[in-house]
């Protein structure tokens, strides 16, 4: 009988593979952190937490295709919906910063990147084309949760906003930016 007892308890049952938290993440309970972003953080409306996938490596054979897996993370771009505030701020700190690493009229614009990064940490002094990046997910109780961790973050793109002289105006206007970075950790806030 006791060995019956035992042999139970080591296998899961129903009752104890029941989630601890069963509260849905929420689509609009999320904070991004961006120092050198801080009005388009302000003004920010969706943002994609990336995905992240891993290479493959083909093992050849005279049957079927076979697959190893690879050595390398691939992580998805970090794309931001914001709204575009009427001094363009928010556009600006974008269009400045990818200006300024591709520096179209003079090197002196590149020289200037630091000076772009009004809150910039030792790290960023010295590379001041890159920046770090945090996004914040809210609990349902609106209490932060988990932290996705961006590092060496740079901006790839900003996209155009469209102006319509028939668009009501309350309805605000937005655009999209596209970074890339390094890696990102993700960490639960205790």
């Amino acid at each position: 009988m006791p060995l019956f007892f035992i042999f139970i308890n080591n296998h899961m049952t129903a009752i104890n593979r029941n989630p601890k938290n069963t509260s849905f993440l929420q689509p609009n309970k999320f904070q991004l952190n961006f120092s050198r972003l801080p009005n388009t953080q302000f003004f920010v409306q969706n943002l994609s937490v990336p995905g992240i996938s891993l290479s493959e490596i083909p093992i050849t054979n005279p049957f079927v295709e076979l697959y190893s897996p690879g050595e390398k993370a691939i992580y998805d771009l970090f794309s931001v919906t914001f709204i575009v505030d009427e001094d363009l701020q928010s556009w600006k700190e974008i269009h400045d910063w990818i200006r300024a690493m591709t520096f179209p009229k003079e090197f002196k614009e590149y020289q200037d990147l630091p000076r772009l990064n009004k809150y910039t940490s030792n790290r960023e002094t010295r590379f001041p084309q890159f920046s770090d990046a945090t996004v914040t997910l809210l609990s349902s109780a609106f209490k932060p949760n988990l932290v996705f961790r961006f590092y060496d973050v740079f901006p790839v793109s900003i996209s155009s906003f469209i102006m319509n002289a028939l668009d009501d105006s309350n309805s605000p206007i937005t655009a999209d930016a596209t970074f890339r970075y390094t890696y990102y950790d993700v960490e639960k806030i205790t």
